[in-house]
């Protein structure tokens, strides 16, 4: 199906509990480059799309602040998840609600900074090709960003609670298309200092 419009989500509304202090504001090297952690998540996505919308939490003024006053700002358009307290669930519909006209969205999370840019390239191209739902893989496991066709929309604005879509796509009878990775880093979060550490194996 040609034609298409999938809106990328990236969800950074999180309280970084148990990190101990903003985890996205957290300085870290990749490739010899240290940014913020947050730059290091939206590069892979500037890859790919000319714009990307950011969920954030309304009370998080240094995020919000570093967001708007960045080298690729005027890429961004920032989405405030008013009740993100309540969990993920909040940020999710968040995001889906200031893109409610697409046909389909990739949703990630700004806590994921080593993903490669072309699981997202892969990822888009299927669902601007028909899949209903994607996911990647990589070595047997699952991973982010999940795309997700507007089909879905009932169940999604229903979401409760800190759940993402994973309950839902386990009920759709709808197929899964399965995207290929070549890394870990569709599963390689940061939720606290020691998953900064170099990665064994």
């Amino acid at each position: 199906m040609s034609g298409r419009i999938i809106r990328p989500v990236v969800l950074a509304a999180g309280q970084s509990s148990r990190f101990g202090s903003d985890k996205l504001l957290h300085p870290i090297a990749i490739q010899g480059e240290r940014k913020p952690l947050i730059f290091h998540s939206l590069y892979p996505w500037l890859t790919i799309f000319s714009n990307v919308d950011v969920v954030i939490r309304e009370d998080n003024l240094t995020l919000l602040h570093l967001l708007e006053n960045c080298e690729f700002s005027s890429r961004l358009r920032l989405i405030p998840a008013e009740n993100a307290r309540q969990g993920m669930s909040a940020s999710f519909i968040a995001g889906i609600q200031a893109n409610i006209e697409a046909d389909g969205w990739l949703i990630g999370l700004a806590d994921m900074p080593y993903i490669n840019s072309l699981v997202i390239a892969d990822s888009l191209a299927a669902l601007e090709a028909g899949a209903a739902i994607t996911l990647p893989e990589f070595s047997g496991r699952r991973g982010h960003p999940v795309g997700l066709v507007a089909d879905l929309l009932p169940q999604l604005m229903a979401l409760k609670g800190d759940k993402g879509a994973r309950d839902i796509i386990r009920a759709s009878a709808r197929p899964i298309c399965f995207i290929s990775s070549v890394d870990e880093g569709i599963f390689r979060d940061v939720d606290t200092r020691e998953d900064l550490l170099p990665q064994s194996g």
